[in-house]
């Protein structure tokens, strides 16, 4: 019995963004790229050549992204603003998290629980 593979999803699909989504689609055998979001139209764009045809869900909404069934993992590769709101969103919907650096530009954002 083959192992079973994570479906993960990356969020954002500028430089870095790209590269994790590549990474995981052509040279990760226990991932499988599942989805991706941007609300960027030319990253939109790319990722409908070069993502969509193996079978990637593209997605504008980061928010829809993470309801998708099956899901079990979210790379957030987006704008810096964002980084520590989608990772809080993914950590709620009880996915697994990479984030890339840094979490966030205030130390407020990213202490949302007391404690």
């Amino acid at each position: 019995m083959a192992p079973q593979k994570l479906q993960i999803a990356c969020a954002g699909l500028g430089r870095m963004g790209k590269r994790h989504a590549l990474h995981f689609l052509n040279r990760t055998p226990r991932a499988q790229l599942v989805a991706a979001s941007t609300p960027d139209e030319s990253e939109i764009q790319w990722a409908k050549q070069n993502l969509e045809p193996w079978g990637v869900r593209i997605y504008t909404s980061y928010e829809e992204m993470i309801k998708q069934e099956g899901l079990q993992a979210v790379v957030i590769a987006s704008v810096t603003t964002v980084h520590a709101e989608q990772a809080i969103k993914a950590i709620e919907a009880n996915l697994h998290v990479l984030c890339e650096k840094p979490l966030s530009t205030s130390v407020e954002i990213v202490r949302p629980f007391p404690g």
